[in-house]
């Protein structure tokens, strides 16, 4: 969403008025290094671990050191007859601007399943030229935790990605002393939030609640190999990926109340006096949502701990996204493996929401972002034919924008 004003960051379109909304009842603690080692930081462990993997790498050489895989743009979802017995054809979005599908090792894979979504454009108000996806591991790859794709975009050419490992920096003690060292973490991975350099990701696990943060100017390519973290040799591994994204923050849920919200998702929102964080939650028959306010983009932490304004959107149910333009909020709601989800509104007060168009099957995410004077809304689908009470579920695997 664009910089700073309100009508520059909707097209014009003031929202519904949010001052009788009691603010601060949700807070965070901010933590600088992992639970078991508070000694040792993670920014202090990231700068040692730098000269060892022969420094960061930006963003947009991850696609050009290494060999991207390409994805493949689509115009439409392919069209088959339905014999009742293969999987059911996805469903194609309504108010499609752009797709493509994932190269087929990702398309058909079932141990990763991909979920929130992010772009350059919520990151410094620029046209989308670059995507950022989150998945989580599963399966074979459940250890493995959670990566992110980088994604070269454009309208006319073929999409090019790349996977990045997330990982977090621990400091290690073994028989032969101490080493700087990073294992994969434990996230769902099911809502990302680009701000500046900063990669915010929701960790909705229930024992630890709140939000990561990975800096994504200390990108480090490692070496290619099946085990995690430093060898006996002294290199460095990632379950045979080529980079890595460390952690460099953390912030967990404080208090019973903030502890009792699930961080599901995350997305950015410029519509107010500061650029913000909007988490929403998918568990339960309404979703509740709250923001916390952020800094400037070159510092890319949150201004204050405590939510600047929270609320409730009664009746709203399977909500995997959520972002705030256009005088509302907008909400991707899927409904199950059998039937297409939803892109759906709310102005805000007790009424529910209504629907604004139909969605892929598994849809996920959300992320706001505009080109060319135009208003998109980026989502995904997340089945490839994976689940294990639906024989039938599709393979919705497609990364797409729709118009509001």
């Amino acid at each position: 969403m664009a910089a700073a004003p309100v009508a520059a960051a909707v097209g014009g379109l003031a929202l519904p008025t949010e001052a009788a909304a009691a603010a601060g009842k949700y807070r965070l603690k901010g933590r600088s290094a992992p639970r078991w080692a508070p000694g040792h930081s993670y920014r202090s462990v990231i700068n040692r671990l730098s000269p060892l993997l022969g420094g960061p790498v930006p963003v947009a050489e991850v696609l050009t050191r290494t060999p991207a895989l390409e994805a493949k743009r689509i115009p439409h979802w392919p069209t088959r007859d339905d014999d009742g017995t293969k999987p059911r054809p996805d469903s194609e979005p309504e108010e499609l601007l752009h797709a493509f599908r994932w190269a087929d090792t990702d398309f058909f894979t079932t141990e990763w399943r991909p979920q929130g979504i992010t772009t350059n454009y919520d990151a410094n108000g620029s046209a989308p030229r670059t995507l950022l996806v989150s998945w989580y591991g599963r399966l074979g790859a459940r250890r493995q935790g959670a990566r992110i794709s980088i994604v070269k975009w454009d309208a006319a050419g073929e999409p090019t990605y790349q996977h990045v490992l997330l990982v977090e920096p621990n400091r290690v003690r073994t028989e032969e002393g101490e080493h700087d060292d990073f294992i994969g973490t434990d996230l769902h991975a099911g809502g990302i939030a680009w701000y500046g350099n900063k990669l915010y990701v929701a960790d909705s696990t229930e024992t630890r609640p709140g939000l990561r943060v990975f800096d994504l100017s200390r990108i480090f390519k490692v070496t290619r190999g099946p085990g995690v973290g430093r060898q006996p040799d002294g290199t460095y591994q990632a379950y045979g990926y080529d980079y890595v994204l460390p952690q460099c923050y953390a912030y967990d849920a404080s208090g019973s109340a903030t502890k009792g919200l699930t961080f599901s998702q995350v997305s950015m929102d410029r519509t107010g006096r500061r650029p913000a964080l909007l988490v929403s939650e998918f568990t339960g028959a309404h979703c509740r949502l709250a923001r916390w306010e952020l800094r400037g983009e070159r510092s890319g932490y949150l201004h204050s701990v405590k939510s600047s304004w929270e609320g409730t959107a009664n009746g709203e149910d399977g909500v995997q996204g959520a972002v705030r333009a256009n005088g509302k909020y907008y909400f991707s709601a899927s409904r199950t493996s059998k039937n297409p989800g939803e892109l759906r509104s709310w102005s805000g007060g007790t009424r529910r929401g209504k629907r604004e168009s139909f969605l892929n099957i598994g849809c996920e995410d959300l992320s706001y972002s505009r080109m060319n004077g135009r208003a998109a809304l980026w989502s995904l689908g997340e089945y490839a034919n994976d689940e294990s009470d639906d024989r039938r579920a599709p393979f919705s695997r497609y990364v797409y924008a729709v118009r509001p």
